[in-house]
């Protein structure tokens, strides 16, 4: 598992819509709709915290008092 890069792994639960670079054409009525995680993001940690959470309680990992 890649530490680094672990907070593009999570899905993003809400609609994102991203502002596209300059010099891109997009075909008319498309626009561009984030599906994964991106660094900068409000909702990155939570959706990290999510995704781990369920990969560890999916493992049996129990959480303890401090975790919540």
């Amino acid at each position: 598992f890649d530490i680094r890069g672990a907070f593009l792994c999570a899905d993003v639960d809400t609609d994102i819509y991203l502002k596209l670079p300059s010099g891109y054409q997009p075909q008319p009525g498309k626009t561009a709709k984030l599906k994964k995680s991106l660094y900068g993001l409000k909702q990155v940690p939570m959706a990290w915290h999510e995704l781990i959470e369920a990969w560890m309680l999916k493992y049996g990992f129990k959480p303890i008092g401090q975790d919540r």
